[in-house]
């Protein structure tokens, strides 16, 4: 596959930043996105360019770290993360526009790489949590209707990578997230309530 990938390139925290067009060749459909930018950044490396700044830990879809956002969505065309985002979701000759999050409490470090700590921090903190903790009740003791079980089941696919964030066009503030995430807990236990 030969693609046209449009990368936001920003060399500093308080440097300006802007979209960089790069072809990328020899991409096959089972490679994943961050695989086909490790082939973009080969290429750049041995054009003595500097290669493309992006964050990633496990690859594995479990840590959030690569997060991006990919022709204006959130991880891309998939609803998975990005470095479970395989390049069969793209076809031969698209342009793809890579970009940082978009988001005041995400600040671009380097091109794709955001300062996440202030995000990290209300994770730490145990402000934010996807589920209960403690000992779990007997699974019959309660019971859930579908739509609140299914509607938690969603949400559980959480990982932390911020995408909900970046990508709200309210624009929410990280102090809401722990309130957000409490609401929704209480209407997931308490139905109609």
């Amino acid at each position: 596959m030969k693609l046209t990938v449009r990368i936001w390139r920003q060399a500093g925290p308080d440097a300006p930043g802007k979209m960089i067009e790069y072809p990328v060749d020899g991409i096959t459909p089972e490679m994943s996105f961050l695989e086909m930018l490790d082939v973009l950044n080969e290429s750049l490396i041995l054009a003595g360019d500097d290669p493309v700044a992006f964050d990633h830990d496990c690859r594995e879809g479990i840590c959030g770290m690569c997060g991006v956002v990919i022709n204006g969505r959130a991880h891309g065309p998939e609803q998975t993360t990005t470095c479970q985002l395989h390049m069969r979701a793209f076809h031969d000759g698209d342009v793809i526009d890579v970009e940082p999050w978009r988001a005041k409490a995400f600040p671009v470090i380097k091109d794709l790489v955001v300062d996440r700590s202030a995000f990290d921090r209300v994770i730490q903190a145990g402000g934010y949590v996807t589920a209960p903790t403690g000992v779990a009740p007997e699974a019959n003791s309660t019971p859930v209707p579908k739509a609140a079980a299914d509607a938690a089941f969603e949400n559980a696919t959480c990982i932390g990578c911020g995408a909900c964030v970046a990508a709200c066009p309210k624009g929410i503030p990280l102090s809401s997230i722990a309130n957000l995430n409490r609401e929704f807990l209480h209407a997931i236990r308490h139905p109609g309530r």
